[in-house]
C-alpha cells in the first residue's frame, strides 16, 4: 500500500535534551496548525543521549516545503531551533511501500 503523503525526517544533535524536548513540544503545537500537517512523531535515540529525530507527515511536498520556510519565522519554533546544535539529516521522503 502506498500513500500520497510526504514524510519529513530530521535528525538533530542537541546539547541539552530535556530543554530541547520542552522546546520541541511548543514547536509541535505550532506546526500542528500549519496547512497540510498530518502528524509529528518525536523520537529520541536509545544509543546517543544528544540525538533526537522528528518524523513529520505532510499532505504534500509543497506543504512540507512551505512549512520549512514558515518555521524560520515562527516565534513558537525559535526555541527548538536554538536548542539544536547540529542537523545531521533533513530530508523529505515519499512512501513507496507499507505493510
Amino acid at each position: 500500500m502506498t500513500t500520497e503523503s510526504i514524510l519529513e525526517l530530521a535528525v538533530c544533535i542537541v546539547a541539552d535534551r530535556p530543554a530541547a524536548a520542552a522546546a520541541r513540544q511548543r514547536a509541535m503545537q505550532a506546526v500542528s496548525q500549519y496547512p497540510g500537517f498530518i502528524s509529528w512523531r518525536a523520537v529520541g535515540s536509545c544509543e546517543k543521549a544528544d540525538m533526537l529525530a522528528d518524523l513529520v507527515e505532510w499532505e504534500t511536498l509543497d506543504a512540507a516545503k512551505s512549512a520549512g520556510e514558515r518555521v524560520r519565522r515562527d516565534p513558537d519554533f525559535a526555541p527548538y531551533m536554538a536548542a539544536i546544535s547540529a542537523v545531521m539529516l533533513m530530508q523529505h521522503f515519499a512512501v513507496e511501500q507499507q505493510i
